[in-house]
C-alpha cells in the first residue's frame, strides 16, 4: 500500500491535545523536516486568541480529531505556519 502524499517539508504527523481544556477536539500537527511543528488548521492555534498554541503531543503517526485537519492531511495541504485573530478559552 502507498502511503498517501504530504506537502513539501512535512515528514509526519501526530496528534495535539489542548493542555487547557480537555474537551476540545484534538488537531492533526505537521512534523516538519527542519524540526518544526505546525497545526494542519487554524484552529489548532489554540492559545493567546490564535497567535499561539500549547499541546499534549500524541505519538508520531496519530491524527487529531478536527475533521478541518483531516481533509488538509488528505489533501496533502500545507500545515498553518502562521496563528489568526480568533477567540480562545484560555489566554
Amino acid at each position: 500500500m502507498d502511503e498517501a502524499p504530504m506537502a513539501p517539508g512535512v515528514v509526519g504527523y501526530r496528534s495535539g491535545q489542548c493542555r487547557n481544556d480537555e474537551n476540545a477536539l484534538s488537531h492533526t500537527y505537521a512534523m516538519m523536516d527542519d524540526g518544526e511543528l505546525w497545526p494542519m488548521c487554524g484552529y489548532g492555534w489554540n492559545r493567546s486568541n490564535g497567535e499561539r498554541f500549547s499541546i499534549f503531543r500524541g505519538s508520531p503517526g496519530t491524527e487529531g480529531d478536527c475533521c478541518i485537519c483531516a481533509r488538509n492531511v488528505a489533501g496533502a495541504k500545507a500545515p498553518i505556519t502562521a496563528g489568526f485573530p480568533h477567540k480562545t478559552r484560555w489566554l
